[in-house]
């Protein structure tokens, strides 16, 4: 039941996503969102759908004395609790995607409770020349993507790595997750998907 309320929240967070770039980010190509706007868009809709199910539940941001580490959201009901990190991939290197690795591992550590835990990731990314940049796709969902030849309509051909994020995250004892990438932005009237920049969540239960 819990991971059909995230499951619809992320697909509604979609809309909300092309919204907050289109009034906040008009230079959203360039740099992508910040992750406070990131999570909090999440969390709003999260709370939202749960709302709508007659599920009571509040949300506090975790504070972390590393002031570059990375936003994590608890929200909790009284049955369950939900994780949520907001990741910027500013920079596609190794570094920055070990900070994500990082503040999963933190997040971990801070469980109590005998109640279900979920951990929902989101991250967003505008993609450079960089072969870092290029595989991020693969990394995040650990493969390539089945469409990845409509990258190359950007002009982006997407690049395969030896080690993806759900195995790093099985690592860690998380396993059994799901992955995906969404592109919200269109363009020439809604018309044509933006490949350029991209959309990833993923959620596990802990």
């Amino acid at each position: 039941m819990v991971s059909d309320f995230l499951s619809t929240s992320i697909e509604q967070f979609q809309s909300d996503c092309m919204q907050l770039c289109e009034q906040h980010y008009p230079t959203v190509h360039n740099r992508g969102m910040r992750e406070n706007h990131l999570g909090k868009a999440l969390c709003r809709r999260i709370l939202h759908t749960l709302s709508d199910a007659n599920i009571q539940a509040t949300i506090t941001q975790c504070h972390n004395e590393d002031k570059l580490s990375q936003p994590v959201f608890h929200i909790q009901t009284s049955t369950f609790s939900v994780w949520v990190i907001a990741h910027r991939l500013l920079s596609a290197n190794l570094a920055r995607r070990q900070a994500l690795i990082n503040a999963i591992k933190e997040t971990k550590e801070r469980l109590t409770g005998d109640h279900p835990h979920h951990l929902v990731l989101v991250a967003d990314h505008w993609f450079d020349r960089s072969k870092a940049s290029k595989e991020i796709p693969a990394w995040w969902l650990g493969q390539l993507p089945r469409n990845a030849v409509d990258y190359l309509s950007d002009g982006i051909r997407l690049q395969a790595v030896e080690v993806g994020l759900p195995e790093q995250l099985a690592a860690l004892s998380l396993t059994e997750g799901h992955h995906a990438l969404h592109h919200p932005l269109r363009r020439d009237n809604h018309q044509k998907t933006v490949y350029k920049y991209i959309l990833l969540t993923s959620h596990y239960v802990l």
